[in-house]
């Protein structure tokens, strides 16, 4: 178990945290992935519920 420890430590030691620029940097990037994302979903979701209701209504 001591040894398990010594080894977490010394690869805790190797890690190299971002800066809090590049921190912000990737932030605002996952952001703005993730709303451009949403809205072409919601786009997609709109057109084909409209489609659908288009065709339902034509076939009824």
């Amino acid at each position: 178990m001591g040894e398990f420890f010594k080894d977490f430590i010394a690869e805790s030691k190797r890690i190299i945290w971002p800066s809090r620029q590049e921190l912000l940097s990737k932030t605002g990037i996952v952001i703005t992935t993730c709303v451009v994302t949403a809205c072409i979903l919601f786009g997609m979701d709109l057109f084909f519920s409209q489609g659908i209701s288009l065709i339902y209504q034509l076939v009824r």
